[in-house]
């Protein structure tokens, strides 16, 4: 699973699902607002991402992501 962060959404940034070869990418706010959030409650919201990037994965249907 592939994880980053986008310049908005506060000082944390917004939390995102990559794809695997890093050309789309999801917002996953309705998870986990930030990657701190996430980790807080890691047990609760790791089988829901991972759910998200494997979905992305397979379908294709991500925005493009631009890793810059």
């Amino acid at each position: 699973m592939k994880l980053a962060t986008l310049k908005q959404g506060g000082p944390d940034g917004s939390l995102v699902v990559v794809s695997r070869d890093l050309s789309q990418y999801r917002k996953v706010e309705d998870i986990a607002p930030t990657l701190q959030a996430a980790l807080d409650d890691w047990e609760v919201v790791s089988p829901k991402l991972q759910a998200v990037y494997q979905d992305l994965n397979d379908n294709r249907n991500g925005l493009p992501f631009d890793q810059t």
